[in-house]
């Protein structure tokens, strides 16, 4: 596949771990598509299916895919726009638990079934089209941001529809929008129980807000939360945004000397099987004395057939999960393609 195409780069989020493809002089993803990320990953578990409608070129889904082992559908009208995304989730080796659709958000409870999903998250356009008004003559711009294609009530129509029962819808928007945000939550039984505003700098007015929404839900039990400053003085990021948007360095400090494998066995039966451990001698040692795993205690003895090190424990699980997931023949041609004879 090819990865990059004429006037494309490599961005990187959250400290260097996941690789975005933009456009030069188009679209980009922004901090209110981090802020939506960052808030709704907190409330997805690793057994979730999650759709994120109107997901660009898939920022929001790479983000929240880093931590944790849920299943996601990413929903984007514009074909480019949809083919970065793509080439994306390839570029993270997220083939086996991102799937992107270049379809209309209007038709995904058709394509991707209802009443099936944990977790909706939406960074939908933000602003109305009303007759006489001027838009961005850029048109990928122009449909990211204005209600030219989808307008918020059928957004949330659509996500009352995906969910399931107590399933959770996350939205990004304006807080001019509000109002009608739980309106139509409220008229598509859905209850609004969380909002998070974001001010540009302190004593400002709140200029973003996220709202999680509740499929089936009572009405009441809002919390409104008090407003996270997104800019110090200086204009450089206050230490809450930094740590969405950059690895926490402080937490991560105190295991800077650990080292994760994902490790690939061969067992007695010719069968392959991937693990994940902190220590690969004292584990390989206890698959052959049948302590290892159910698999492998009776297809013994086994032999380590390749590993990979890894300084961050989520990347070294992702990575088991990832090789489990695919078929035989997936795993020869891998473990061809990395020289191991087997």
């Amino acid at each position: 596949m090819e990865i990059l195409k004429s006037n494309e780069r490599i961005d990187y989020m959250y400290s260097d771990h996941l690789k975005v493809i933009q456009r030069k002089d188009a679209f980009s993803f922004s901090l209110d598509t981090l802020l939506l990320a960052y808030f709704a990953k907190e409330k997805i578990h690793d057994r979730d299916k999650v759709v994120d409608l109107c997901c660009g070129n898939g920022a929001a889904t790479l983000y929240m895919s880093y931590f944790n082992l849920a299943h996601y559908d990413a929903v984007e009208i514009q074909p480019e726009i949809a083919s970065q995304a793509k080439r994306s989730v390839s570029l993270n080796q997220l083939e086996n638990r991102i799937t992107v659709h270049c379809i209309n958000a209007l038709d995904a409870p058709k394509n991707l079934g209802k009443d099936k999903f944990d977790v909706v998250t939406v960074n939908p356009p933000y602003f109305k089209v009303p007759d006489g008004h001027r838009i961005n003559p850029n048109q990928q711009k122009a449909i990211a941001r204005h209600e030219i294609l989808i307008n918020l009530e059928q957004v949330i129509i659509v996500a009352s529809q995906l969910l399931k029962m107590k399933g959770k819808l996350f939205i990004v928007h304006r807080p001019e929008r509000l109002a009608e945000i739980i309106h139509y939550c409220l008229s598509n039984h859905m209850g609004v129980k969380n909002i998070q505003p974001f001010a540009p700098q302190k004593d400002h007015k709140t200029n973003l807000v996220v709202v999680e929404a509740v499929n089936n839900a009572p009405t009441d039990g809002l919390v409104l939360n008090n407003p996270i400053i997104v800019h110090n003085s200086d204009s450089s990021f206050t230490d809450e945004i930094e740590n969405i948007i950059h690895e926490n360095k402080a937490a991560s400090s105190k295991t800077e000397n650990k080292k994760y494998y994902f490790y690939c066995l061969q067992c007695a039966d010719g069968s392959f099987y991937g693990g994940f451990t902190d220590n690969l001698k004292k584990r390989i040692e206890a698959h052959n004395a049948g302590k290892g795993a159910k698999y492998t205690k009776i297809r013994r003895p086994v032999k380590l057939l390749y590993f990979e090190e890894f300084d961050d424990k989520r990347a070294a699980l992702k990575r088991e999960y990832w090789f489990k997931h695919h078929d035989r023949k997936w795993k020869e041609n891998f473990l061809t393609e990395h020289n191991v004879k087997f």
